[in-house]
């Protein structure tokens, strides 16, 4: 199934209403260490191991992010765990990966077009719950930079850049881009 991805994925709405009623904990930035392990139980594990930025294994419910990587830039690692809990929900819950593949995400392990299409729903499913749609058009009509807004969410700037565009929200005036 192919989604719109300019549009937000209902399911990281739905994974955070869980949350938010099982949890009483602030919303923003979303608690992604939390939802990965209180909410759906899924074990995060840095390590220097693994040459991708994170990989989930199915079987074990272990998500692995590259712990260079994470120690480098926070919100790249949030970005990152969210991705694989998109795998989790996206894939994993909808049966479409079965243990015990892990799923790895780089250019080498995509073989077809239905490969890049899951990466891209992670990637969204990823957009959607650290940013979600709502809370970013409230952000981005104080006219706040890109940079403070990705602070607000705890992303990149360069992943709060592509939600802006994503959602057809135009760039701050002050912001320099890419």
């Amino acid at each position: 199934m192919t989604r719109d991805r300019r549009t937000s994925d209902p399911r990281a709405a739905d994974l955070l209403a869980r949350f938010a009623a099982a949890f009483d904990v602030p919303q923003h930035p979303v608690p992604v260490d939390s939802v990965a392990c209180d909410l759906l139980g899924l074990m995060i594990t840095e390590t220097d191991d693994i040459e991708v930025s994170g990989l989930l294994v199915p079987q074990t419910m272990r998500v692995y992010v590259n712990a260079r990587e994470a120690n480098e830039n926070e919100g790249r690692r949030r970005f990152t765990i969210a991705h694989e809990i998109g795998h989790w929900v996206c894939q994993c819950d909808e049966g479409r990966i079965t243990p015990p593949h892990p799923i790895l995400c780089r250019d080498a392990d995509m073989t077809d077009e239905v490969d890049k299409e899951m990466e891209r729903e992670a990637n969204n499913f990823a957009a959607s719950l650290l940013m979600p749609e709502a809370h970013v058009h409230s952000v981005a009509a104080t006219g706040a930079s890109i940079t403070a807004a990705a602070a607000q969410f705890g992303v990149s700037d360069v992943a709060m850049r592509w939600r802006y565009f994503n959602l057809g929200i135009p760039m701050p005036d002050d912001d320099t881009g890419v």
